[in-house]
């Protein structure tokens, strides 16, 4: 046992959440959290403390028993208890649900589209009819062509808004009228957290489309549902097989699954040329799914020397303007961040252009988290919409030969080389899946099997309180 912890409990003997730091179950500092949220708590208040820390690690924002694998851990605590940060966020969301579903829908604006497929044409009628709806459907189903069609059909003002600009920009690229496109950060006037605490002013607007749902955590799912007034229609939508957000909880699953708010699920593709890719995808949620992989890098071996070898063979002529290395991690000899500085050492030595991303909102040049552009000469950075920024202008950015497959979340590319290397099965199936959906004609994987078939066998599905919350509050109110 370390000095530290031998400082923490001396010779005395040892409680249980002591032992259970002892062995790992605990950190210490789920154990000094719990102490400080309540100094004289018992046991099993102690207890309920600590595993809300530790199952925040994990992305969950309410204890559920089945999400701790120490049994002697799960008999002490309090199942359904919340972090009070999360607690409060998940009660403004189900708050300003109820709010809005309490407006009676629109009477007479039935309309179908001839251009739309049954399931497109009701996804319409929602956002037509109710003030608020949700529209989900995997790659290919058409959501952004019916969000261009709920704009046609409303013809109001409208504001298209996403969590990153790239999937912003493609949202308002698809909407052929005069709308305003913006990220959800910039329209919320969100740039630290602090922000959360401060008031925010309705959004001007008769209707707010939101794409990439899946993105959005609980204190930005808040903000944004307290900005739609009474007169504002709200389309939530989002592929939610895809990750969950990042800082944790799983929102939109969860509005999805309470079955309280109107909701269209489109399931027809619309897209024959990604039929193959789709299919891939479609056996991973199935669980159907074997080894992936296609392409021998030299996983198999375990030697990295061998892997970044033949990675330089494969992607040296590659044009990466339409391919993209994804990795499931971001630290580690297969991550991202030693992967981007070994690719950029061997494309410096022949060329003076390199592909990077933005990694924070930038209010001056209006970057965003997330655009790709190139890197000239080190001189200045051209972006794919034309914009050209000197060096000195731009706001911290990585290079992007390979990216994290939650950064790659509202992208697409021409061809995707997706590598899963060792703890990648954290994940679970829907890091491979979000992975796989973001190729649009070519899909290559390879990465340790053991790692892919571990993933395949689990969920990243994060627990929070708001589909709880928001079913009880529906039995209520009938």
């Amino acid at each position: 046992m370390g000095l530290a912890k031998e400082k923490l409990f001396g010779t005395r003997k040892k409680t249980r959440l002591e032992r259970f730091v002892e062995r790992g179950t605990l950190l210490e500092i789920d154990l000094a959290y719990a102490r400080m949220q309540s100094p004289n708590g018992d046991e099993e208040e102690l207890a309920t403390h600590a595993a809300l820390l530790m199952l925040l690690r994990q992305g969950h924002t309410r204890l559920a028993k089945e999400s701790i694998t120490d049994q002697e851990l799960a008999s002490l605590v309090q199942e359904g208890a919340s972090l009070p940060k999360y607690a409060h966020f998940e009660n403004q969301t189900v708050h300003h649900i109820g709010r809005l579903l309490s407006f009676p829908p629109q009477e007479g604006v039935a309309t179908v589209n001839p251009q739309a497929t049954d399931e497109q044409n009701q996804a319409i009628q929602n956002a037509l009819r109710y003030p608020i709806s949700l529209i989900t459907g995997g790659p290919g189903t058409g959501k952004t062509f019916t969000a261009s069609q709920i704009v046609q059909a409303l013809d109001t003002k409208t504001l298209l808004t996403a969590p990153t600009g790239k999937a912003a920009a493609h949202l308002e690229s698809k909407v052929d009228l005069p709308v305003e496109a913006a990220t959800l950060h910039s329209l919320l006037g969100v740039r630290s957290p602090l922000d959360y605490t401060k008031e925010v002013l309705p959004l001007n607007a008769d209707l707010v489309i939101v794409d990439e749902c899946s993105m959005i955590d609980p204190p930005l799912f808040s903000r944004l549902l307290s900005a739609i007034g009474p007169r504002t229609s709200l389309v939530l939508m989002g592929d939610v097989n895809q990750l969950p957000a990042v800082e944790g909880g799983s929102v939109f699953a969860d509005l999805i699954a309470s079955k309280v708010i109107p909701m269209t699920t489109l399931t027809k593709c619309m897209r024959s040329d990604r039929t193959e890719i789709l299919d891939v995808a479609q056996s991973i949620l199935e669980g159907k799914a074997q080894d992936l992989r296609n392409i021998d890098l030299g996983f198999s071996t375990g030697d990295i020397e061998t892997i970044y070898a033949k990675l330089w063979e494969h992607s040296k002529a590659q044009d990466f303007s339409k391919f993209r290395i994804l990795s499931t991690l971001r630290k580690g000899p297969i991550g991202v961040d030693a992967l981007n500085a070994f690719f950029f050492e061997k494309f410096s030595q022949n060329t003076d252009e390199f592909p990077i991303m933005i990694r924070r909102n930038d209010s001056r040049t209006g970057l965003c988290n997330g655009d790709t552009g190139l890197l000239i000469k080190g001189k200045e950075a051209r972006f794919s919409d034309g914009r050209i920024f000197l060096v000195e202008e731009l706001p911290p950015y990585d290079y992007a030969y390979c990216i994290s497959v939650h950064k790659s979340q509202g992208s697409e590319y021409d061809h995707v080389l997706l590598l899963v290397p060792d703890g990648s099965e954290a994940f679970g199936k829907e890091v491979l899946y979000t992975a796989v959906t973001r190729a649009k004609t070519t899909l290559e994987i390879d990465g340790n099997p053991t790692q892919i078939t571990a993933a395949l066998q689990r969920s990243s599905g994060k627990i929070s309180g708001i589909r709880d919350r928001l079913s009880s509050n529906a039995t209520r109110n009938r």
